[in-house]
């Protein structure tokens, strides 16, 4: 998808990240049931080859604690798959503002720009009386995540839906204009009880829109957990070509006028955690593991020379990216405004 620069949430181009390409998921699926009947397989199983972030686990599981969640076997916070990681301050403040109480009815999470769908299936799957709906604007990423869905027996609490968010309610195709009103709701569903988003928003240039359409899709009250870049400081035009062309970031906000753009959207007890120090030893590790040579045999076996190739230029850049000073990773719990 070429860029456009409109702000619609297909405007970044994917076409550089080996990382989205279903094909690169189906060959770990297929190598994954070399050893393993499909039948036996759960969304834990598939949740590491399917998901596309930073610290494994441990973005859904804090989520869940903020969100009030409570896990099927009947414990609460972290736990299961070691990816829940430590607990500070920030997050202890963080947990306060929601009640761990279990509700009456499900608690409905939207999952934007959900991608395959790893995390969605865990938290439907593991958690009680939750419902995830799945939102992702690639028809082949979609079509991937519903299917891996299915196989898994978990269609009735992770709905998928492929939508883009800016079309206009016409149905038409064109996109809101700048200016037009965004308070309809756009998304099956909604509005939700609670917003997960992780290494997503960076890919969508109009913030502004992009908040107001999100903020029209939840509750008074809802709870947001979001994990996504920032600008540390300012970026190169080098910086700039490689964000765009390798990671399909086409535009990035510093602190200040990210946490602006979502208290003018009408969002509050905004927590912000910069979790680059915690991200990029992640990071440094995965290019490491990825290149060492009993890994570099295995990833030609599964995937070919080509994504091999498009996947360490993927990792590399975004390595380089994160330890020249100029990208950090921030982790946000906020409310949005009950009035």
């Amino acid at each position: 998808m070429a860029s456009t620069a409109t702000g619609t949430t297909a405007d970044a181009d994917f076409s550089g990240m080996g990382i989205y390409v279903d094909g690169r998921v189906k060959n770990e699926l297929d190598d994954l049931l070399r050893t393993k009947n499909v039948t036996e397989l759960t969304a834990r199983d598939v949740h590491l080859i399917s998901s596309m972030h930073y610290l494994d686990d441990q973005p859904m599981l804090k989520a869940a604690e903020f969100f009030g969640l409570e896990k099927r076997d009947g414990t609460d916070g972290d736990g299961g798959g070691g990816g829940g990681g430590e607990n500070t301050a920030s997050e202890s403040d963080a947990s306060s503002l929601h009640s761990k109480q279990p509700s009456s009815s499900p608690k409905t999470i939207l999952d934007f720009g959900a991608g395959f769908a790893g995390d969605a299936r865990c938290l439907a799957s593991e958690f009680q009386d939750t419902c995830v709906t799945c939102v992702e604007v690639q028809r082949h990423i979609h079509d991937a995540a519903e299917a891996f869905t299915t196989m898994l027996g978990l269609k009735d609490t992770c709905l998928h839906q492929c939508v883009d968010v800016f079309e206009d309610d016409d149905g038409d195709g064109e996109n809101i204009e700048d200016g037009a009103p965004r308070n309809k709701i756009k998304i099956k569903g909604a509005p939700f009880d609670a917003l997960y988003s992780v290494l997503v928003i960076l890919h969508v240039p109009k913030r502004d829109r992009l908040w107001s359409v999100l903020s029209a899709n939840l509750k008074p009250g809802a709870s947001i957990y979001i994990e996504d870049y920032f600008a540390l400081a300012p970026l190169s035009d080098l910086d700039k070509k490689k964000l765009q062309e390798v990671v399909a970031c086409p535009y990035l906000p510093s602190k200040e006028t990210y946490v602006k753009t979502l208290v003018e959207n009408g969002f509050e007890n905004i927590e912000w955690e910069t979790m680059t120090s915690k991200w990029v030893p992640f990071i440094e590790t995965r290019l490491s593991q990825f290149r060492a040579p009993e890994n570099t045999e295995r990833n030609l076996r599964v995937h070919g020379a080509a994504l091999t190739k498009e996947l360490d230029v993927f990792y590399s850049t975004v390595h380089e990216l994160f330890t020249n000073g100029s990208v950090g990773g921030v982790r946000i719990r906020a409310k949005k405004a009950k009035f």
